[in-house]
C-alpha cells in the first residue's frame, strides 16, 4: 500500500512540475542557441536534378546549353545536368531547385518571394553553342514553387494550379521538415544570379542565400539557339532550328 501512495504522490509531482519545468527547458534551450549562433531552422538547397527528382517517373525533361553537339547523351533526362557541366554546359530554359527547411524546434515560419541578383551575360553574334533537349512524355509536374523570371527580374509563389499565391506559411514542430521547388526560367539571352530568401522565424528576420557553391547560376534561354532533340541514338534538329 506504501508503494501505491509512493506512485501517487509521485504522479502528482510530477503533474505539478512539468508546466513549470517545460516552459524554462524552453528558455535554456533558447539562450543556449543564441549563445552558440545556433540557428532554430536549417535550410538546404538541393541542385541535382537527379536527386531533386528521385523517385517520380522519367518523364521529366532536361534542357541545356552545351559549346558544340556532343556524340550521345544520357538515356535519363535527370541525369543531364551533371553530363553537360564538364562538356562546358549550363540549364537552358529552366533551373530548378528544391529547398528543404526543417525545424529545430516548433516554429512558425514566414516564406516570402526572393530577391533576385540577376545580371545577362552576352551570348554571341552569332549566338555560340547549341540547345539539346531530352523531350519526354507525361504529365506535366507543377508543385509548389517560387517562380523566378530572369528576363524581368520577378519573383512570386506560384500554387501547382499554377495560381500566384501570398507568402508560404509553415507551422513546423521538431524535427518535421517542409519542401518546396524554385524554377527560374528564361526564354532569351544568358544570365547570372543569385537568390536572397527572407524568411521570418518566429518574428525573426533570416536571409538565407541561395547560389551555386558560392557561384552564380547560369541559366540560358532557348530561343537565340539552334536545338536538337535526342531521340533514343541520335539527334534531330528541332523544326525551325
Amino acid at each position: 500500500m506504501d508503494k501505491f501512495y509512493a506512485a501517487v504522490a509521485g504522479g502528482l509531482f510530477m503533474l505539478f512540475l512539468t508546466p513549470l519545468v517545460h516552459p524554462l527547458a524552453k528558455r535554456l534551450e533558447s539562450i543556449s542557441r543564441r549563445v552558440y549562433k545556433s540557428k532554430p531552422v536549417v535550410v538546404h538547397v538541393e541542385r541535382d536534378p537527379s536527386i531533386i527528382w528521385s523517385g517520380y517517373p522519367n518523364w521529366i525533361g532536361a534542357s541545356v546549353w552545351l559549346p558544340e553537339l556532343p556524340d550521345d547523351a544520357p538515356d535519363h533526362p535527370t541525369d543531364w545536368y551533371q553530363w553537360a557541366q564538364p562538356l562546358g554546359g549550363s540549364d537552358a530554359g529552366l533551373t530548378v531547385l528544391k529547398v528543404s527547411i526543417t525545424s529545430r524546434d516548433i516554429a512558425a515560419i514566414l516564406v516570402e518571394p526572393p530577391k533576385i541578383r540577376s545580371s545577362p551575360l552576352p551570348i554571341g553574334d552569332p549566338p555560340k553553342g547549341i540547345v539539346a533537349t531530352c523531350p519526354v512524355g507525361g504529365a506535366e509536374m507543377n508543385p509548389r514553387r517560387i517562380h523566378v523570371d530572369l528576363e524581368w527580374g520577378t519573383t512570386s509563389w506560384v500554387d501547382p494550379d499554377e495560381e500566384f499565391m501570398k507568402a508560404l506559411n509553415l507551422s513546423l514542430a521538431p524535427g518535421e521538415t517542409e519542401q518546396f521547388h524554385i524554377y527560374a526560367r528564361a526564354n532569351a539571352g544568358r544570365y547570372q544570379w543569385r537568390l536572397e530568401l527572407p524568411l521570418l522565424v518566429d518574428g525573426r528576420r533570416q536571409i538565407i542565400q541561395i547560389d551555386d557553391e558560392g557561384e552564380p547560376f547560369v541559366t540560358y534561354g532557348t530561343s537565340d539557339f539552334s536545338e536538337f532533340l535526342w531521340h533514343g541514338d541520335q539527334w534531330v534538329a528541332r523544326q525551325g532550328a
